[in-house]
Order: structure tokens, then sequence, then C-alpha cells
């Protein structure tokens, strides 16, 4: 364990120097969250695919959640962003002791200073396990990464995953009354961009269906831990920023060792 500390922090300290000299050479901060704060702005071109600048990928939904951060100017949106997603990942990693939380921290800044939602989807995985709803965040952007809602599916319990339908729906039919326009240039884009994922519309699949085993699989021996790598495998850009994922980890194994301890509690008669 020593030794992987060491790695750890001699791994976070390169990601941050790494990071922030590619950064300065490039003269480019925010790469994701300036394409975010563009479309929320009204430039929801679905015209750019993946890797290109300031393309937008996610369904007119999520523009419409930021746009009040949006109204800012482009340098106190993206503070403002970054201020977000780090109190996010200091939630998400507080469970662990600081020697190990602070050398993930910066693991993930290079997530932070890109400002992708990575971290929100990270949130979303633990915070979802008790507000089901909360999984059309996934749904409605980078889609595959709801294969966490399996959880639900492993333990048959149908009123959660109604309750993540519902939400959802509800959420895209406000939506696409407000911007219709927009919406069906979305599902147009992913009709045409479907094998858009670097190992194909095959890879995508197969990695998906691996990625829902390795959920059912932890919903059946309640290993709610696994639900972040599997989100990571279903990811549709399988890349290094998707790692960032597995700082849910922390947390969604808080949950699982309460839901152990509370149903030892239940079978053990006390004496």
């Amino acid at each position: 364990m020593k030794g992987a500390l060491v790695l750890a922090w001699v791994y976070g300290i390169f990601t941050v120097l790494y990071k922030i000299w590619v950064s300065i050479g490039t003269g480019w901060l925010g790469w994701d969250a300036h394409a975010y704060w563009l479309a929320a702005r009204g430039d929801m071109a679905y015209s750019r695919s993946g890797g290109e600048v300031d393309a937008y990928l996610y369904s007119p939904a999520f523009a419409t959640v930021i746009h009040p951060m949006a109204t800012l100017g482009w340098p106190l949106f993206y503070a403002l962003w970054v201020m977000l997603q780090s109190s996010a990942l200091v939630w998400l990693l507080k469970p662990l002791k600081l020697r190990w939380s602070a050398p993930l921290f910066l693991a993930s800044v290079p997530e932070l200073i890109n400002g992708n939602i990575f971290i929100l989807l990270a949130m979303c995985a633990v915070l979802g396990l008790t507000k089901p709803a909360l999984y059309s965040f996934a749904l409605l952007t980078k889609i595959t990464p709801g294969v966490g809602l399996l959880w639900f599916a492993g333990h048959r319990n149908w009123r959660s995953l109604a309750e993540a339908a519902i939400a959802t729906l509800l959420v895209t039919t406000c939506s696409y009354l407000l911007s219709p326009t927009e919406w069906d240039a979305w599902l147009q884009f992913l009709l045409n961009h479907h094998d858009g994922s670097p190992d194909g519309l095959a890879g995508l699949v197969v990695r998906f269906l691996l990625a829902a085993a390795l959920v059912l699989y932890g919903a059946k021996k309640d290993m709610a831990w696994l639900i972040a790598p599997a989100m990571v495998i279903a990811s549709p850009i399988f890349d290094f920023p998707v790692l960032t994922l597995l700082t849910a980890i922390p947390r969604l194994s808080l949950g699982s060792q309460s839901r152990t301890d509370q149903n030892l509690r239940v079978k053990v008669p006390v004496t």
C-alpha cells in the first residue's frame, strides 16, 4: 500500500505539471466547457464532430439547464464551472484519508481544466442510487453511462427504474417543446454519427454489454462500486479523461458498506 501511495502521488503531480505545460503551450483552457458555454448561449450547431473545437454533442436539455450560468462572460462562467466541479470532486473523495484523496484530486486536475462532465457523472452515479431521477442527466448527455440504471434491474427495483424513465421523459418533453428544431438536429446528429466512437459501433455495443453485465453482477453481490468502472467501459469515447468517473468509487463503496452493516444488524439478533 505504501508503494501504491507513492505511485499515486507521483502520478498526480506529474499529471498536473504535464497538463499545465500543455495548457500553456496551446493557450487553451476549458476545451469542453467552452463548447457548453457557446451552446447555452445559442450556438448549438451539431455540425461539429467529437474532438473538434467547440463541438457540442449533448441534448438541448443540458444547454437549457446551464443557460443561467452561460449568460455570464466566458472567464466568469469557466471559473464557476471549475469551482462547481472541484466541490463535487472534494465531496466524492471525502471518504478517503487525505494522503489518498489529495493525489487522486491532483490526478483529476486535467479534467477540471478541460471542464468536461465526467466528475458530475461520477456524482450522478452516487446520488442516483437513492434518487434515480438524477440518471436523466447521464441519459441526456453521454447516454451510455446511464448503464448504471441496470443496478435497479438487478435488484428488481422496477419503481426506481420507472422513476428514472419518467423523469427523463418529462425533461425531454419540456425541452423539446422549448427547442424542437435543436432536438431534431441532435437526433439527426446521433443517427449520422452512430459509429463515431473510436472503436466503432460494434466496439461500443460490445463495451456496453460488458458494462451491463458488470453492473448486474455488482447488484447481485451488492458491490455498488462496480457501477463506476462499468460507466467507464460504456463511455462513448473510451480514453484517459473517462477514468475520472472512478472518483465515484469511494462514495459508492461507502454506500455498499452501509447496506451490508444494516443487513447484519437485521439478521443478527441482539443479545
